[in-house]
């Protein structure tokens, strides 16, 4: 299986990062992961890092919360909860997880963070979400070589694609739309958060060469929160479709 792609840009920050006036100046910071901080930060701390180091090189729409995690007072890593996205169309209605459920949609460490920092800033950071989220789920793109290993550090549950596992109750989740613009794939939400459409005359009017190919479905991770009679509630009603974590071979 492919190289994640956070691993391969962590990879390419460092030597960026290595050529600038003060050397590699972040060898100086102590990233004792006990001594670092997990706090909110605002939309604009949290971006500049995600743009930078993320797989979508950009920020999800309806944006709820941020968090980042400190090293020395110095950023090591961001995570970003949204809305999730197909919680107005009443597709949680049925699970009971409406009004309850947020989205982990973006997170990223810098190179130089403590290996253990991802793990650390959304277990503190979920903790830090308002009470009446009960659930956070996350999606895995394979796009981007990932199975989920942080959300399997975590201890969420794996449930593979919602499409394969109720295809009336997530038709929209992901429509497999795909497409190949200078090296980068987008799916259907991202490429309508680029350039504002997914239809294929407009991209091409402003990218000619893209590249149209067919995505495979996200595979969802999700959380629970609360008390334990909320949690054993919650898990519950998806107990039939959780399956053993993906491996990488």
């Amino acid at each position: 299986m492919e190289i994640a792609h956070q691993k391969l840009i962590k990879d390419k920050m460092e030597k960026e990062d290595s050529w600038n006036l003060f050397g590699e100046w972040w060898k100086d910071i102590d990233i004792n992961i006990k001594k670092a901080i997990v706090k909110p930060i605002d939309y604009t701390t949290a971006s500049n890092l995600i743009k930078r180091y993320e797989w979508l090189q950009c920020m999800p729409a309806m944006v709820q919360y941020c968090f980042g995690i400190y090293f020395d007072g110095y950023l090591g890593g961001a995570v970003v909860y949204s809305t999730e996205y197909i919680e107005n169309l009443g597709h949680w209605d049925k699970y009971d997880y409406t009004g309850k459920i947020i989205l982990l949609s973006r997170g990223a460490c810098v190179h130089w963070s403590h290996p253990h920092s991802a793990s650390k800033l959304i277990t503190q950071s979920m903790k830090m979400l308002p009470e009446k989220y009960k659930i956070v789920t996350a999606t895995v793109d394979e796009l981007a070589g990932e199975i989920g290993t942080i959300y399997q550090a975590c201890n969420f549950i794996y449930i593979g694609s919602m499409r394969e596992n109720n295809p009336k109750v997530n038709s929209r989740e992901n429509d497999r739309f795909g497409v190949k613009i200078n090296g980068k794939l987008y799916g259907a939400r991202s490429i309508r958060q680029k350039l504002g459409t997914q239809k294929k005359d407009d991209i091409l009017k402003i990218y000619p060469d893209a590249e149209f190919i067919p995505q495979a479905s996200k595979k969802r991770y999700f959380y629970f929160l609360g008390n334990k009679t909320e949690k054993k509630h919650h898990k519950k009603q998806i107990q039939e479709f959780i399956k053993p974590y993906p491996k990488r071979y």
